[in-house]
């Protein structure tokens, strides 16, 4: 019986056994991300060979710190959207407790202080504009565009 199947045969067959067998494995652990790498949601990423390649490894302290540089981005985008509802719950406490216009601009530089990435980033205009915005509605803490930008550089006082 095992004289009439031929090497390549059983080779060929086996293969494609390990072949179907690995794709169960792939669909199982990795359905997700296939299907958002179909849907184009999420895109492949292959490592860089430039900084293998040099000697000295300067290409690959620049890719490092390219990449990190996104990651502080989407860090940045995350402080942001905390820093602003910790901007909300400053403006209810301060007008709850009925705090004074200066007592409450130094409770706002301290808030601002926690998060030097976003005074640095491009959402630093909008973070201003969102100071003023939800000002207006508390009379007594009413903030320009310019004292909010200035919020962002003031000491404690």
């Amino acid at each position: 019986m095992f004289t009439n199947i031929s090497w390549s045969s059983y080779l060929t067959v086996l293969g494609v056994v390990v072949l179907i067998w690995y794709f169960i494995i792939l669909l199982k652990f990795y359905w997700k991300d296939l299907l958002s790498f179909f849907s184009g949601e999420k895109k492949l990423k292959f490592a860089s060979l430039k900084g293998i390649t040099k000697k000295n490894g300067q290409d690959a302290e620049e890719h490092k710190s390219l990449s990190s540089s996104f990651s502080e981005s989407f860090d940045t985008l995350e402080d942001a959207e905390e820093l602003s509802v910790r901007i909300l719950q400053t403006l209810e406490e301060s007008n709850e407790k009925d705090f004074s216009k200066e007592h409450f601009q130094n409770y706002l530089r301290m808030v601002l202080e926690e998060y030097p990435y976003v005074k640095i980033s491009s959402l630093r205009q909008n973070i201003n504009k969102l100071m003023v915005t939800e000002s207006s509605k508390y009379p007594n803490l009413l903030l320009t565009l310019s004292e909010a930008d200035s919020l962002w550089e003031g000491t404690v006082f």
